[in-house]
């Protein structure tokens, strides 16, 4: 597993953030939420991820109820289910067939600003967040090639710097808490992948090369935020 300059930084600003939320005054606002999260794979990750569920958390710090900036972070664990997609038969013989079952696992962290209308019963916002995103990817090419039995893994760990940009609305359901419901597109920039184009048999040999792409999917939280 790979950690870079990206995730020491983040985690850096998170902590002065936390730091800052302890010493300013009383007219802070602080809102948490708990979601259900239902990730859409997209782009080269959506032609081999599944369906992806999970559980967030955010956290909400506004330095005064009056205005629109506020500081926004989350952390979630999500899973992609099992999705199997065959390899192209152009890239194979007559007899051969193969395909690659893609599951994974990931924790999402990321921290940016957030704007949001004051002081409304319906409250529209949208955010910008940079973080990391961790991955442990399973993946097996399988099947039959030049007659026989074959079966390879090609699964991938890592810690990979992210970034999202979304929107969505809270509403006031109680006292002190509200529902929410948003949608961000989420963006890992470096996840290495089995595709079923990068495989073909030639001369005898299955060739399968895992290479560098980004990781990137539509994340919708539906959710209770708490505070006030």
């Amino acid at each position: 597993m790979k950690f870079g300059r990206p995730l020491i930084v983040m985690l850096t600003l998170a902590a002065a953030v936390a730091a800052c939320a302890s010493t300013v005054s009383a007219k802070v606002q602080q809102l948490a939420g708990g979601y259900l999260v239902g990730s859409f794979p997209t782009g080269d990750w959506g032609k081999i991820a599944g369906f992806g569920l999970g559980l967030d958390g955010t956290d909400v710090l506004k330095r005064d109820t009056d205005k629109w900036f506020s500081i926004r972070s989350n952390f979630g664990l999500l899973y992609n289910f099992s999705r199997t997609v065959d390899v192209p038969a152009a890239n194979l013989g007559p007899s051969d067939k193969l395909s690659i079952e893609t599951k994974n696992w990931s924790v999402l962290f990321g921290i940016g600003p957030e704007f949001s209308a004051p002081n409304k019963a319906v409250t529209p916002f949208f955010f910008g967040t940079a973080g990391f995103d961790t991955y442990w990817t399973s993946s097996e090419l399988s099947g039959t090639a030049n007659g026989a039995a074959y079966s390879a893994q090609h699964g991938d760990s890592r810690i990979a710097f992210a970034w999202g940009a979304g929107a969505g609305f809270r509403r006031e359901i109680g006292a002190n808490y509200m529902s929410e419901l948003s949608v961000e597109y989420r963006s890992g920039v470096e996840h290495q992948f089995l595709l079923p184009d990068d495989v073909n048999v030639s001369g005898g040999q299955v060739n399968a090369n895992r290479s560098k792409h980004s990781s990137d999917q539509f994340i919708i939280r539906l959710g209770t935020v708490f505070g006030k």
